[in-house]
């Protein structure tokens, strides 16, 4: 296997630029191509990372034999054709969550990964972050005892769907920001989600014309017996502290677990303009500059090694069906069996 896989980049939204520094940055990748719609954003990015290669179009960069593999960072309901268009020119795949939005354009990019035989992984990237690494290890070991209940929200202020995000009106604070929830639970508990409730209403960001529900408040049970509360908004006021505000309880038969992501208070900044919650979870070197991200270092080390991906298509599916499943439950204000 090549020890240096050559990467291209579709999407220059600020993910984009997460992946673009990682891939810049790994000695086992070269970033060879950007694409995006606006192409002087493209250029761009080239020129900050000495890229050489700038595309509007999407398929002229496939055709690029430089190209091993794609980071597909773009608004989720692209995905499915991006991701077929990528895997029938032969490339390996990292796309940001979710994977898809339906279960049945899940199963087409399962079928075609396998015709392909292409490695391809969803960024669910909470997986590696080292608060969740230890509510894992605490459940695995035993010592959190049976998994009775978990709380946990991942909301989003209103600048995100009103400023930050062009396209909110086709997409919801389930596919946004639940996805990563349902992906986390699934892999801390080691089981399966078999029931959802969810309610949601569609007021404020509606009277703004953004046609999206504002919240989604949800039950999930757990094949092992546990019970989940999932809380996921898009309109938190924009003078908090952070951008968005992520918080997680874990409640076992012998321990519980509390993890704050996003208003941890381990480093806080008061300023002229308001508070701020610095980002802890980021890495930087000491000169300040932000390093790149270990799950996309994860998948380049994948592809050098030919092993498989720590997070699958399959995983991509799985939480696909219940984010689907909560949208329905919200619509039919009924609970959905999976």
């Amino acid at each position: 296997m090549k020890k240096e896989i050559g990467f291209g980049i579709i999407g220059c939204g600020t993910w984009g630029d997460v992946h673009a520094r990682t891939l810049s940055q790994s000695p086992n990748s070269k970033l060879v191509g950007i694409c995006d719609l606006d192409l002087g954003r493209a250029k761009q990015f080239a020129e900050k990372y000495n890229t050489l290669f700038a595309y509007d179009n999407v398929n002229a960069m496939l055709e690029n034999k430089d190209i091993d593999a794609v980071s597909i960072v773009t608004p989720d309901f692209t995905h499915t054709e991006l991701i077929c268009a990528a895997l029938e020119a032969g490339k390996h795949i990292i796309v940001e969550k979710p994977m898809a939005t339906t279960v049945e354009d899940c199963r087409r990019i399962i079928n075609l990964r396998d015709k392909m035989g292409k490695k391809l992984m969803v960024n669910y990237s909470n997986r590696w972050k080292t608060p969740f690494i230890q509510v894992k290890k605490l459940i695995t070991s035993g010592e959190l005892g049976d998994l009775q209940m978990v709380n946990i929200k991942l909301n989003d202020t209103i600048y995100v769907p009103t400023k930050m995000l062009s396209w909110a009106s086709k997409s919801n604070a389930l596919n946004f920001l639940g996805t990563h929830l349902v992906d986390l639970i699934r892999w801390v508990s080691s089981t399966e989600i078999n029931r959802v409730y969810s309610v949601s209403q569609s007021k404020l960001l509606k009277s703004m014309g953004i046609d999206t529900p504002d919240f989604f408040q949800s039950i999930l049970e757990l094949n092992n017996g546990g019970t989940v509360y999932m809380e996921n908004c898009w309109i938190i006021a924009e003078s908090a502290p952070s951008v968005y505000e992520f918080k997680a309880e874990f409640i076992g038969s012998k321990t519980t677990v509390k993890v704050d992501i996003s208003h941890h208070r381990m480093i806080e900044k008061y300023s002229p303009v308001g508070t701020a919650m610095l980002d802890v979870g980021e890495q930087y070197d000491l000169e300040g500059n932000p390093q790149g991200q270990v799950s996309i270092q994860h998948f380049i080390d994948c592809i050098v090694n030919d092993a498989n991906p720590f997070v699958t298509a399959e995983d991509g599916l799985e939480a696909t069906k219940v984010i689907a499943a909560l949208e329905k439950s919200a619509q039919t204000k009924q609970p959905i069996d999976l």
